[in-house]
């Protein structure tokens, strides 16, 4: 819309990640003129921003409060020291998941999670995937998003990454990863104990 009215950013917002900071959205409403005599569009879409800025904001909050309970509390905690898993992934998983002793091991649970290798069989051709369509539409993608942090923080991982990519794409590679963070989300949950990175030097 700016670039259709000829508006063109100021230096101080070139970057991709200045935009929509506080200062960006008072820059569109004191500053930018568009060609038109109005700009009920462009203030339609700084309120619809807001807007869903204040919803995101509450549900922090509310997810912050639930992590505190007594219900999830601890578990909550433990799943923190693993490298990646911040507090709305944590959470997710307790409230999708709540107790993995449901799976009875940790490949029962990487399927539930999407991330074992699919198999297409049609007649006598056969072909493994990277990662199955079944499994939970939520939690699969989140660990995936999670283990692009978890690669540059904990050395175990980041070495499984570096192993993978060398025989495959970085997208393929980071799938292996994450059925290895399934593998450890699973037995912190299970043995109640907090995630220990490798010592390299044992």
């Amino acid at each position: 819309m700016l670039h259709n009215n000829g508006v063109e950013l100021p230096k101080r917002f070139e970057k991709p990640g200045t935009h929509w900071s506080r200062a960006f959205i008072t820059w569109l409403i004191q500053d930018v003129k568009l060609l038109s005599s109005t700009r009920l569009s462009l203030d339609l879409l700084i309120r619809q921003v807001e807007v869903i800025r204040g919803t995101l904001l509450e549900a922090t909050r509310e997810l912050r409060y639930l992590s505190q309970t007594e219900r999830y509390k601890h578990r909550f905690e433990l799943l923190l020291t693993i490298p990646g898993i911040g507090q709305q992934v944590s959470m997710c998983i307790l409230t999708e998941v709540w107790d993995v002793s449901r799976f009875p091991n940790e490949k029962a649970f990487a399927h539930y999670l999407g991330l074992v290798p699919g198999c297409h069989d049609s007649g006598p051709h056969k072909s493994n995937g990277e990662k199955t369509f079944r499994g939970n539409k939520h939690l699969g993608p989140m660990i995936i998003e999670a283990c692009w942090i978890a690669i540059y923080k904990d050395i175990g991982l980041g070495a499984c990454y570096a192993y993978h990519k060398q025989r495959m794409n970085p997208q393929k590679a980071i799938v292996r990863v994450a059925r290895r963070m399934s593998n450890i989300i699973y037995s912190v949950l299970k043995n109640d104990k907090a995630y220990e990175p490798y010592q390299w030097d044992k």
